[in-house]
């Protein structure tokens, strides 16, 4: 996500594909037909969030102690040591992958105030899988869980077009809410799109690393 931190609750605290890498979708084909749905009257302020996956962060390990299961208030139990950076990464977007430590292949979830656990995927606010390019986060106020939707072209950021194969991408996706921001956080207006797993370093080199203004949503 882009200015604005993706704080996310995950199953009662915080809730992340080769997408990222601009190849598409992989998620099965909607034939849900463009039109047949309500355009919104508001416009809307989109950003995106990613699962971090830590064998792209290299800062200074620091230990990790917490929960080895989401069904767990809080734990001090040794998550082992990871980049500070991927920590950090992990506190804004709601959850990385794993790639060293007796927990690799697993996904350290953390909350923005400090508390970490284990958890096999990538959960969403109610302790579901992360979908890419179809789970969407909102507001508390926002649209209801459950709501699908299309974004509707023109999709532009800083009122100048983004590129035609990364408006193709977004456009072509049905997304559906089914994650949320913390409490206090998002704007009843915001919507934040769940775009896969980071596949290069840095999400700031990705087509996705965009916030997309006065955006208008098809809603189904």
């Amino acid at each position: 996500m882009k200015s604005i931190p993706a704080l996310r609750l995950a199953a009662h605290l915080l809730a992340g594909a080769a997408v990222l890498a601009l190849g598409g979708c992989d998620s099965e084909d909607d034939s849900t037909p463009s039109g047949s749905g309500t355009i919104l009257p508001q416009r809307y302020k989109i950003t995106f969030y990613y699962t971090p996956v830590e064998s792209f962060f290299s800062g200074p390990l620091q230990p990790v102690a917490g929960c080895t299961s989401i069904d767990c208030a809080s734990g001090s139990q040794d998550l082992g040591a990871h980049p500070a950076d991927f920590l950090a990464a992990i506190q804004l977007q709601g959850s990385g992958r794993l790639t060293s430590g007796p927990y690799a292949g697993q996904y350290l979830n953390g909350s923005y105030s400090g508390g970490f656990w284990i958890s096999p995927f990538p959960p969403d606010a109610y302790g579901g899988v992360l979908q890419p390019f179809e789970t969407a986060a909102v507001n508390e106020s926002g649209l209801p869980r459950g709501t699908r939707f299309r974004l509707v072209a023109p999709l532009l950021e800083n009122g100048q077009s983004i590129s035609a194969n990364t408006e193709a991408i977004l456009l072509a996706a049905i997304w559906n809410v089914q994650d949320r921001f913390e409490p206090g956080y998002g704007g009843t207006t915001h919507l934040d799109l769940y775009v896969g797993e980071q596949t290069t370093p840095g999400f700031t080199s990705s087509p996705f690393y965009l916030l997309l203004e006065s955006t208008a949503v098809e809603v189904f």
